[in-house]
């Protein structure tokens, strides 16, 4: 066991100290459009990633934001349906509709699938409570950078969330995503919001030479670019939308984050509102307060 770790630490110091090849690699626009490559791993997608999402704790960071959706959801680049389990769409539960878009018809097809079996699993549960009465439930292929349905309601209206978990990874354009998705949103509502479950620059550089020299494969095989920095493109899209980002996490090095925007209160209000919470290294962490996302809460200190 000892080798194994030493060969494993000298091949992780090898890796970090390894001069990036391609200076220009976290450029988007320099970046390959993948996105194609989900059509021909919808299939085998959950398996491929099912493991190391479980080890690293993803899917309760999806289950705890997939539970922070109330009213008519819309989830973008929905993929496979990792998140179709956490939705609370229960009778008494607090999501009124549920409408999943992917670019990617075959990714779609398993989202529908998995949904089917998990909607027979739930009616057939204990006292027989499944999805509640009348509930809409819709999957679409859809870009979501172009046209997306409207919620089902009468008349048709904009949503009170919008969830997307590894999204912005893949497409060639994800602040414009990010911009488009604000104009399904019901901004209107101070309670709706935008919920984000990303991955992509570290707030270490050894890290980020990693995945810079592995960025062009890994994207080649899965479709994503795991080397954007997802902080500035959330800021810039919010920037540009009028949203404020109003909790930031980071975990894994700040590899993974998460976010939640919500439209800007009335300046005759602000002076009440808290300042976005953002997770820093752990050097310089104070002492926790309340939690979200399954992390200790902190406030910025000026």
């Amino acid at each position: 066991m000892g080798g194994i770790i030493a060969f494993y630490g000298a091949n992780l110091y090898v890796a970090a100290n390894q001069p990036c090849q391609n200076a220009q690699i976290a450029d988007i626009a320099q970046q390959k459009d993948v996105v194609a490559r989900y059509d021909d791993t919808a299939d085998s997608f959950d398996s491929e990633v099912g493991f190391s999402e479980w080890l690293m704790g993803v899917n309760k960071n999806r289950k705890q934001l997939a539970q922070m959706c109330q009213g008519h959801v819309l989830e973008v680049s929905c993929g496979t349906g990792r998140n179709l389990g956490y939705y609370d769409y229960k009778e008494g539960g607090r999501v009124e509709s549920l409408t999943f878009v992917d670019i990617s018809p075959q990714m779609i097809e398993v989202c529908k699938r998995k949904w089917m079996a998990l909607f027979q699993r739930t009616r057939a549960s204990w006292f027989g409570s499944g999805v509640k009465h009348g509930m809409s439930i819709r999957f679409l292929p859809a870009s979501a950078l172009g046209s997306m349905p409207l919620a089902p309601t009468e008349p048709p209206r904009k949503y009170d969330t919008i969830i997307q978990t590894m999204g912005l990874c893949s497409t060639p354009s994800p602040v414009e995503l990010l911009e488009n998705m604000v104009k399904y949103l019901d901004t209107g509502n101070p309670e709706s919001k935008i919920l984000l479950l990303e991955h992509g620059r570290s707030y270490q550089e050894w890290l980020n030479r990693i995945l810079d020299n592995s960025a062009e494969k890994h994207a080649e095989i899965h479709g994503c670019w795991f080397n954007r920095d997802v902080g500035a493109l959330v800021a810039d899209a919010a920037a540009r939308t009028g949203l404020e980002v109003v909790r930031e996490r980071r975990r894994h090095f700040g590899t993974t984050w998460l976010f939640e925007l919500r439209p800007k209160i009335p300046s005759a209000e602000t002076a009440s509102t808290p300042k976005v919470q953002s997770e820093q290294p752990e050097k310089e962490q104070q002492k926790p307060a309340k939690r979200w996302f399954g992390f200790s809460d902190r406030s910025n200190q000026d």
